[in-house]
């Protein structure tokens, strides 16, 4: 059974299984890894053991310029990727621009998939500059911060994502930083009382 050890900035795991949806992402964030990202939304669930399917995994990346971005585009395809959207590169790099996701896949797949989006708000650049490692198996990813994630579920709204946000509740809310949970509660305007996530 997978065992959890909960740091400020760092959470340890012992004994986890890794699925293929796991090694997607590792595989994808090694690509990554020269430019700042975190990993966001239903998948940060799904790691943790939420037992549903997803077909993207949300990954916001600091702003790149053109060159920058002309690199990971070339590295992306170098490494059997795909982009599903029609645009060229150009047209990719004006889309995350303009606030929008482009989305990457292995060749001859759909899903999974990466959305990739650059920072655009506040919230987004939160979860980046105080992302959470997360440790397991020699691997590493880069997680939002749960207070966030917990309280922008909440603001989706969606059966599946208020399930989300439960899930991590029940699993972190005694280590979590409820000061931090409730500023986030607050700013997005949303109340975890109905679902027991009371701050």
């Amino acid at each position: 059974m997978m065992e959890l050890k909960y740091l400020y900035d760092k959470i340890l795991i012992k004994d986890k299984t890794i699925t293929l949806l796991d090694r997607f992402v590792l595989d994808f964030t090694k690509l990554i890894k020269p430019y700042r990202h975190v990993i966001v939304s239903g998948y940060v669930a799904i790691f943790f053991g939420r037992a549903r399917g997803t077909e993207d995994i949300g990954v916001l990346v600091e702003h790149m310029g053109k060159s920058q971005f002309s690199s990971f585009y070339s590295l992306v395809l170098k490494h059997d990727y795909y982009f599903l959207n029609p645009e060229n590169e150009a047209g990719l790099y004006e889309m995350l621009c303009d606030g929008l996701g482009i989305r990457i896949a292995k060749k001859d797949t759909i899903i999974p998939n990466i959305e990739m989006k650059f920072t655009k708000d506040d919230f987004d650049e939160f979860s980046l500059s105080h992302r959470v490692e997360i440790d397991f198996d020699n691997e590493k990813l880069f997680f939002a911060p749960i207070e966030i994630q917990i309280p922008y579920k909440l603001y989706l709204g969606s059966d599946k994502d208020i399930e989300d946000a439960i899930f991590l509740w029940d699993i972190f809310n005694e280590k979590l930083d409820k000061t931090l949970l409730k500023r986030f509660m607050n700013e997005l305007k949303v109340n975890g009382d109905i679902y027991g996530i009371i701050v």
